[in-house]
């Protein structure tokens, strides 16, 4: 599908016939008829979907006569349980911007409704490129922003904190099987967007190099910046991450061994008691108990004591 944009009293109003007007061009998912028609109208060649997912840097950022090509992996679907990277090729020639993709990242749905409502948001082909680098930026910004809170909301989980009363007690137990999908998926979301981020970062700074215009130089830095500031929050994410995940993993650790601990203390305590029972089960014929009135009572009131006495001295110990 090729959506066609021009500009109209400073405005960015889409249409559906692809004319020298063209502002922006945004190709999703083109057929080779809507390929032909473009690259015959500016006289370029647009990359095909093997190329836009080429990793060397060459590929993903060149120039060809007048026109610069750049591809990034753009975060999509980053609110659902499977978020992907999608890589997006940017065509920027002196009047008209070109965007070649096979999904639709949600900065590329907030820009057209903020391009198509905001007068002068838009007078060039070059602001176009740069808003779309922006959203993308802003977005990026947001999806760190929420993996940050959860993984608040993870850490306060794993460690917890007293009950209003002061009592550990008063808090609900933690479902670290649940916490443990919950950092894997911010780990897996937050990869992603460190990924976005490099390849955004390579865009800024090929643009850095190649763009003229005072303006778009100026957006350029500031996009630099923003990049390096997500850039190096990302990579605190990522540790933060790694840190709640050994974390958790000792928590589960400890609670296995605490399950263990009582098991093993229950058999001390049953070990005694036992070894009196076996005694007074041998049935020799001259055991004295047996003639014992009391016998019976006897036998029982060793078994509780040799459990008792072990028992005690677990607590005093603070074993348990």
């Amino acid at each position: 599908m090729m959506s066609v944009y021009i500009l109209v009293n400073d405005i960015l109003v889409r249409t559906e016939t692809l004319s020298a007007a063209a502002m922006w061009v945004d190709l999703l998912e083109p057929t080779a008829e809507e390929e032909e028609a473009l690259e015959t109208m500016l006289g370029i060649d647009v990359p095909t979907r093997e190329e836009m997912q080429e990793i060397e840097a060459s590929s993903r950022m060149y120039r060809e006569g007048d026109a610069l090509f750049l591809t990034a992996p753009v975060l999509t679907a980053s609110d659902t349980p499977r978020p992907h990277n999608t890589p997006v090729t940017f065509i920027l020639t002196r009047a008209c911007t070109v965007t070649v993709r096979y999904a639709t990242p949600q900065p590329f749905v907030t820009f057209v409704a903020r391009a198509t409502r905001t007068r002068g948001l838009c007078t060039t082909a070059d602001s176009v490129l740069t808003g779309v680098l922006e959203t993308v930026i802003d977005r990026l910004a947001d999806v760190l922003e929420r993996i940050a809170n959860e993984l608040d909301s993870v850490s306060h989980d794993i460690f917890g904190s007293p009950g209003i009363n002061g009592h550990p007690g008063d808090q609900q137990p933690a479902d670290f099987n649940a916490t443990l999908r919950k950092i894997g998926r911010n780990g897996d979301l937050n990869s992603k967007a460190r990924d976005s981020l490099l390849g955004i970062n390579r865009i800024v700074a090929f643009l850095s190099t190649e763009m003229t215009r005072k303006d778009s130089r100026g957006r350029i830095k500031v996009m630099t910046r923003d990049v390096r500031s997500l850039s190096e929050h990302a990579a605190f994410l990522s540790g933060k991450i790694n840190f709640l995940l050994d974390a958790t993993l000792g928590m589960i650790n400890i609670e296995q061994n605490n399950t263990i601990k009582i098991f093993s203390i229950v058999a001390v305590m049953a070990l005694p008691p036992t070894l009196i029972a076996s005694l007074y089960g041998m049935n020799f014929e001259f055991m004295p108990e047996l003639s014992w009135d009391y016998g019976y009572a006897f036998a029982w009131m060793l078994m509780i004591l040799s459990a008792l006495v072990p028992y005690l001295w677990i607590r005093r110990k603070g074993w348990l």
